[in-house]
């Protein structure tokens, strides 16, 4: 857990360490917090038992969408691109989660590096008019120019929760350290994101950045593992609203309550799954993937990425295995688990990845996985949840609420697409002159 990296880092002495620019003395300031897994529906049709006093009184008090449109896939990278930048992943550059388009090379890799980004940023737009910066864990930014930066990175050898140390490599130098002798031991009992709440609160009071990026993860765990609207993610949700209700301490505390609105976002929705589909199984059958002895895929004509709800498939251009490809999965078409098949013109029309030359999109309450060997269709044992579908499908809409000193109270924005949001925020920070994509900011929250 990340908590033990700062009490790891704290024992083991100075680092080498960066002097960070002081924040400029101006007038607005941004918080963006995206509780990835957040649906729309947790605050539109909340469970009676829910209690998120916090995002609640941000609701009654700010301006809200009942959904977000998001990107294809739905899932947690490409759509955290968007919120940065306003565009589609065709346009800036991160697609899926995992970046690897090659059978059997680096399977593990995400794209957790800002260099992917091919378009302008948030952090880019901002810097660039002299004020500062901060991101806690925000998806893709592993070597970004941003102020004080700690990454979502890990060793892909360890998995995803592996040796939090590993950030430090990546973090603005002297930052963990600092953050540590400032946070002290860290809090018996607290997840990853009570340390990142409290590593945000601590960026509030003690740097004043004028714009805050934090990625909070605990709901889209539980939801993974126990499906959306289980007991254990209405208890993550809760747990969120707990960190939120820090940060607002920490902004009054700072004295930025009367200069700082909050976005609260979110990448996407989920859905339940109760079967898992195994595509790559028939691809290896086919001859189209080469699977080792250890069931682990080494190389092949095609290359696959599952995405929960979607599963890609891509060959080279200068290659027609289309009718091999169809032949091979053909036998899904009788265990009704898809929901559709998308053409490699329908994904380029929707804003996703040009090099997709197939996709499958899941029926209801399956999901796609990327296992060469075994069954190709699994009844799962519990109830589990996933995003990756098409973004329009009910369940999949994302989140937005913003609540501050500068937004009006009651502003039903009703449906919005998720590339509004980066001109949004920078209206926020008054950086009305500056542009990010293509669409006009939510300007009827503003005051």
């Amino acid at each position: 857990m990340f908590a033990l990296a700062l009490a790891l880092i704290a024992s083991a002495g100075r680092g080498e360490e960066q002097t960070s620019p002081q924040s400029p003395s101006a007038a607005r300031h941004v918080v963006m917090i995206s509780i990835d897994g957040l649906g729309a529906r947790w605050y539109m049709s909340p469970p009676p038992n829910l209690r998120v006093p916090n995002l609640r009184r941000m609701m009654d008090d700010g301006s809200h969408a009942e959904g977000v449109v998001g990107v294809y896939p739905s899932v947690t990278y490409p759509s955290h691109t968007t919120l940065v930048t306003g565009r589609l992943p065709a346009e800036h550059g991160i697609f899926t989660n995992r970046s690897s388009r090659q059978a059997g090379k680096n399977p593990k890799d995400w794209f957790w590096f800002a260099s992917a980004i091919r378009v302008p940023t948030l952090w880019d737009v901002v810097g660039e008019r002299r004020l500062t910066t901060a991101a806690l864990f925000w998806p893709v930014t592993a070597g970004a120019h941003i102020t004080w930066n700690i990454p979502e990175i890990w060793d892909p050898e360890k998995g995803a929760l592996g040796d939090p140390l590993y950030v430090a490599k990546y973090a603005t130098p002297g930052l963990l350290f600092e953050a540590a002798l400032d946070l002290g031991p860290p809090r018996e009992g607290g997840g990853d994101d009570v340390t990142r709440a409290n590593l945000a609160a601590f960026l509030i009071r003690n740097h004043k950045p004028n714009l805050l990026l934090l990625h909070l993860v605990a709901l889209d765990d539980e939801e993974h593992r126990h499906g959306p609207g289980s007991a254990e993610a209405v208890a993550a949700l809760e747990e969120s609203d707990r960190c939120l209700g820090e940060i607002l301490d920490a902004l009054r505390a700072a004295g930025l309550a009367d200069s700082t609105d909050v976005f609260v976002v979110s990448d996407h929705g989920f859905l339940p799954v109760e079967r898992e589909v195994n595509p790559n199984v028939l691809l290896a059958k086919a001859g189209l993937l080469q699977v080792d002895s250890q069931g682990n895929i080494v190389g092949g004509k095609v290359a696959t990425v599952a995405n929960g709800g979607s599963f890609f498939i891509y060959w080279p251009e200068s290659e027609n295995l289309a009718g091999e490809v169809e032949t091979a999965l053909a036998p899904l078409r009788g265990e009704g688990v898809l929901w559709g098949v998308l053409s490699q013109q329908a994904i380029r029309d929707l804003g996703g990845e040009p090099a997709v030359r197939l996709s499958l999109e899941a029926a209801p309450g399956v999901g796609f996985d990327d296992r060469p060997t075994g069954d190709v269709v699994r009844v799962l044992a519990a109830t589990a949840g996933t995003p990756g579908y098409l973004p329009f499908r009910a369940g999949l809409e994302s989140a937005l609420i913003v609540w501050g000193p500068h937004i009006k109270k009651g502003v039903n924005l009703h449906r919005v697409r998720m590339t509004t949001i980066a001109p949004t925020v920078l209206r926020g920070l008054s950086l009305e002159q500056q542009r990010l994509g293509s669409d006009e900011p939510l300007l009827e929250i503003f005051k």
